[in-house]
């Protein structure tokens, strides 16, 4: 009996550890790939000096090397699954030395296990925070062999401070553990072993200001950002999202869209992106949430968080506004968790190389070529470095005003005074207008950039165009002056009868009309 409940507790670890490391892989494979994308580990010695001047140096050197292995779905979830099975034997053997039976021990050691698991579902949660787990615990089982008791006690001090240079808050849980056991099972006289501990415990303090850290960082690095213990499969889909974006997968975005069905701010401004890099967005607009002209662009203010400052540079990227792209980009690798980024990197080295900055994208590519898996990436890039013919660069304004950063209708406009055949900006420029509801500006817009072009003219500009004809009581001529087609024209004549029946109630009209700009038109409240 003894042997098979062995069996048993060992083949529930097994199933679990399995579970997570498949759940990782299929469910949420897309937080871990984040976290890769947010760090920039470097193979060099001044790298791995820089991390001796904070706690926990070693947790969080071993946790950034581990962690650029998460640049795979399957990196990280291995990596992740076999650091939970790790810290779930250690305590086990923890609460083991207790004197705890087998199946209890191990039904205990699940508790803080799953609450890690929780943690490794945030978007920031750091992989070396779990490893100074797993040394603090590691510590705690190699101290209590002493079974000295002035030994036990005195040993505390120096002990504790080399755990807390190599582990950081994983000290926290060793004096826990010390204390515990030390009451129970060494000393006796509660002071000598209080007193230690609390001794200790001001050590973080003490040695903040040569570690120039906060108060509140002492006692927690090497975690840097507020802890969830939550799944959120809505960021999941979000980021699958803009994982498909920096691959180029245009029309996987767009499905993914249609089968999550967002209503998300940010959500909208991947599929937006996406549209209009599959030339589809003056057709589909309407066929997905759109929350107002916010949905075009993500705003860099003081208001925004660190993600989505980094997310927003994406579409000035592909716009050329390389000004934008890079100050989104600097903003995001500053603010980021870490400050620094191979995602962001990457990006500075395609904005300098797409504006001719040969010195500043050598700059990068260094940075990159010191990695383990973007230094192919950064050899390639280097052909590019003096050549004509870069992509992108066609798109680059010849002029640039001073302007504010929030300013995208001037933004656009002087991408096209540069260059009438960028179509992304012509398209971001009329969907602007529409999205903001603002007819006059989208019929000037249009007269001026799109009603010259040889192309048949696409849904939504149809709409919004009949709006205004409508509205100067243009003449049937006129209509087909602007090449409206007849399916529009009768589809706007229907829409008009039953707003008109309907009493301005937007429940009758929602299914036929609510991919409409006249439905949005009438009943979308507008967000910033």
């Amino acid at each position: 009996m003894k042997h098979k409940g062995k069996w048993m507790e060992w083949l529930a670890a097994g199933t679990l550890t399995v579970t997570a490391f498949l759940f990782f892989l299929f469910l949420y494979p897309y937080h871990n790939l984040l976290k890769e994308q947010m760090t920039l580990f470097l193979h060099t010695s001044d790298n791995f000096l820089s991390y001796l001047n904070k706690p926990a140096w070693l947790t969080s050197y071993a946790g950034d090397l581990l962690t650029q292995f998460y640049i795979t779905a399957a990196g990280g979830a291995v990596i992740v699954s076999l650091s939970l099975l790790t810290e779930w034997l250690l305590f086990r053997k923890v609460f083991r030395s207790f004197g705890m039976l087998s199946a209890p021990a191990s039904a205990m050691a699940a508790i803080p296990v799953a609450v890690e698991f929780l943690f490794h579902c945030g978007l920031h949660y750091p992989l070396s925070s779990t490893l100074s787990t797993l040394l603090a615990l590691g510590s705690f089982l190699l101290i209590i062999r002493i079974r000295n008791r002035h030994l036990y006690t005195w040993l505390f001090l120096p002990v504790f401070a080399f755990v807390y240079y190599l582990a950081g808050h994983g000290v926290i849980i060793f004096t826990a553990l010390w204390l515990v056991f030390g009451l129970t099972r060494i000393v006796k006289n509660r002071l000598l072993i209080f007193i230690p501990a609390l001794l200790g415990m001001l050590i973080p303090l003490l040695l903040r200001p040569v570690f120039l850290i906060s108060p509140a960082q002492a006692y927690k690095y090497p975690i840097k950002a507020p802890l969830s213990l939550n799944i959120s499969f809505t960021w999941e889909k979000i980021l699958a999202l803009d994982y498909q974006t920096q691959k180029g997968n245009w029309f996987k975005v767009i499905y993914l869209a249609q089968q999550y069905g967002m209503q998300n701010r940010v959500a909208s401004y991947y599929t937006n992106l996406a549209l209009s890099q599959s030339d589809l967005l003056g057709d589909w607009l309407f066929l997905f949430y759109q929350p107002g002209p916010g949905a075009l662009f993500l705003p860099v203010s003081q208001l925004s968080t660190p993600l989505t400052i980094a997310f927003s540079n994406e579409v000035f990227f592909r716009l050329g506004d390389m000004n934008m792209a890079q100050h989104s980009a600097m903003l995001g690798m500053i603010f980021s968790q870490n400050h620094r980024s191979s995602r962001l990197t990457k990006r500075l080295a395609e904005i300098h190389i797409a504006i001719g900055d040969a010195p500043a994208a050598e700059k990068y590519l260094g940075l990159l070529e010191k990695t383990l898996f973007y230094r192919k990436w950064a050899r390639e890039q280097r052909t590019l470095l003096h050549a004509t013919d870069v992509p992108l660069r066609e798109k680059i304004p010849s002029v640039d005003t001073v302007r504010l950063a929030d300013d995208y209708v001037n933004a656009l406009e002087i991408l096209l005074e540069s260059n009438p055949e960028n179509k992304m900006a012509l398209d971001y420029l009329l969907c602007t207008h529409i999205l903001r509801k603002d007819i006059p500006a989208f019929r000037e817009a249009y007269d001026k950039w799109f009603v010259w072009r040889a192309e048949t003219i696409p849904v939504v500009y149809a709409q919004a165009l009949i709006v205004s004809l409508y509205r100067e009581g243009a003449s049937d001529e006129a209509l087909q002056a602007y090449g409206i087609p007849y399916s529009v024209m009768n589809h706007f004549m229907e829409y008009t009868n039953a707003y008109g029946k309907s009493g301005g109630d937007p429940a009758p009209l929602q299914e036929v009309y609510g991919n409409t700009f006249w439905f949005y038109y009438h009943f979308a409240m507008l967000q910033q």
